[in-house]
């Protein structure tokens, strides 16, 4: 695609966004992150190659701030964020539900000798329930995805369960059955930590949370995205209580 098609497309979803959230703070993401959207869509640019996580660019932004050598992170959903964490913490969980992209992540930690992540492959099994089920339920364990029709992910959401309490600086949830990830990572974070949604936009994430009422800090990212022609939104919920 050439250059004046991807402006005219950045410009596009600028103003959606601008429209939905008016104010200074977007204005200056619109601009700020416009060359690294650019140099992020080249030809064989994607976040394995590049170390980083597929979240927003504000959100990366504000990660890169945050994070230190002696955090322990858990993330649902592997990837470029699995490297990006494991060089910049001290330990890293991560599980992955489809198999393909599992042996590929897993090959690259052992190319590149990466000691500090533990790595666990935990596919979804069939689910004879799924039609009456509803993916923004916690307690249903099921994604809206595709691919996952007729499957549920409760291993997969289950396996932080197997850590203390209050043993993660950092829970990003990214992968499937999201609302299941959020509810059974909430008390494993230490306080002071942060949840990391990405896709955010997407409310049904947090139809059966009180997070507004509770002891946590919301905050949003909106913005352009690495790979990625369309904007999206990637939120921080900071543990500032019990």
């Amino acid at each position: 695609m050439n250059v004046y098609r991807q402006i005219w497309i950045y410009i596009k979803f600028s103003v959606k966004l601008f429209i939905q959230k008016p104010g200074l703070s977007t204005l200056t993401t619109i601009v700020r992150f416009f060359p690294a959207w650019k140099t992020h869509l080249a030809e064989g640019k994607n976040s394995v190659t590049d170390n980083i996580p597929w979240l927003t660019f504000p959100s990366i932004h504000f990660l890169k701030k945050i994070i230190n050598s002696q955090m322990i992170v858990f993330e649902y959903g592997s990837g470029g964020s699995t490297l990006f964490w494991s060089g910049k913490t001290k330990e890293v969980v991560s599980v992955e539900h489809d198999g393909a992209w599992y042996s590929k992540i897993k090959n690259e930690l052992e190319i590149r000798q990466i000691r500090n992540v533990s790595y666990f492959l935990l596919e979804p099994e069939d689910d004879p329930d799924y039609a009456l089920k509803s993916a923004a339920k916690p307690e249903d364990y099921i994604s809206e995805d595709e691919s996952a029709v007729g499957k549920k992910f409760e291993r997969y959401v289950k396996k932080i369960d197997e850590y203390p309490d209050e043993y993660f600086d950092i829970i990003l949830i990214d992968g499937r059955a999201r609302p299941s990830c959020i509810a059974h990572g909430m008390k494993k974070l230490k306080p002071q930590g942060y949840l990391v949604i990405d896709n955010s936009e997407r409310n049904y994430y947090f139809k059966h949370f009180e997070f507004g009422k509770s002891h946590w800090e919301r905050k949003d990212f909106p913005g352009p995205s690495p790979y990625n022609y369309h904007f999206s939104q990637t939120t921080f919920l900071k543990k500032t209580g019990l």
